[in-house]
């Protein structure tokens, strides 16, 4: 049987997090225009990719900025994504919408200190998450044994298929964060614990994280602002760009 390889791809930029607000289901309006820029070069890498080393199933959240950029990169793929909804992020209660600078003032401290404890009311602790999303990503793996899945989510997604893939209890969270840009992509794959032993069986290896080659050196992965009243030459260049990915990304869809 082949070996499963699991790739996680961070949703493109959004609008929450260019205005640095809690994107909840309520509240996520999806993609900004850079964000679809962004998502156009994970399809093309991604289609490429696929020609040779096809994908076998494409996963997604059901938020509006993942399904977005899942969307986008089926088509390219020539598939029909599958929303999974305890993929999502943590559901965060009454903060959805709210700026995360009062979330976090109202919460009282760094809310990463505090994986047991809820940001606000009807909020998802991060442990809580972590179990949700881990048990969503075992059956997955389960689902797919010896294939390539795709899943398109949050980066919250991908610290959760670290925290599987690395054997960490479950319970258990890991004191560190995972850096994550929009359209970043992580890659588990099984490998041989031995390849002169192969009897000895496969374990998980993660052969990239935070891959974001696919965009050109012209795209910043922070949030970005000019002043007022100014031209940014910067912009129009990715208008530009966002109209060749589009066009190359129907041709891909047509075959032609």
């Amino acid at each position: 049987m082949d070996a499963t390889e699991i790739l996680v791809a961070r949703h493109g930029e959004a609008w929450c997090n260019r205005e640095q607000y809690v994107g909840g289901p309520r509240s996520c309006r999806g993609l900004t225009p850079r964000g679809c820029t962004q998502t156009g070069m994970l399809a093309e890498r991604l289609a490429a990719e696929h020609a040779s080393r096809p994908i076998d199933v494409v996963y997604t959240t059901p938020l509006p900025r993942a399904r977005e950029t899942a969307d986008l990169v089926a088509a390219a793929l020539g598939l029909a994504p599958v929303v999974e909804p305890d993929l999502r992020e943590p559901d965060y209660g009454t903060a959805d919408g709210l700026p995360w600078a009062k979330v976090v003032a109202d919460f009282g401290d760094a809310p990463a200190l505090h994986p047991t404890r809820a940001v606000a009311p009807g909020a998802e602790t991060w442990a809580a998450f972590l179990a949700r999303a881990r048990a969503a990503l075992r059956q997955i793996v389960t689902r797919h044994e010896g294939r390539r899945v795709l899943i398109v989510a949050h980066g919250e997604t991908i610290a959760a298929a670290h925290h599987l893939f690395l054997g960490v209890p479950d319970g258990q969270v890991l004191p560190l964060a995972f850096v994550c840009h929009p359209t970043a992509l992580s890659r588990w794959q099984q490998v041989p614990v031995s390849w002169t032993r192969p009897e000895l069986g496969r374990r998980w290896a993660l052969e990239a994280h935070n891959d974001i080659r696919h965009l050109d050196d012209c795209f910043h992965v922070g949030p970005r602002a000019s002043p007022a009243g100014s031209s940014s030459p910067r912009l129009g260049r990715e208008d530009k760009e966002q109209d060749r990915v589009v066009k190359n990304l129907g041709r891909v869809a047509s075959g032609s």
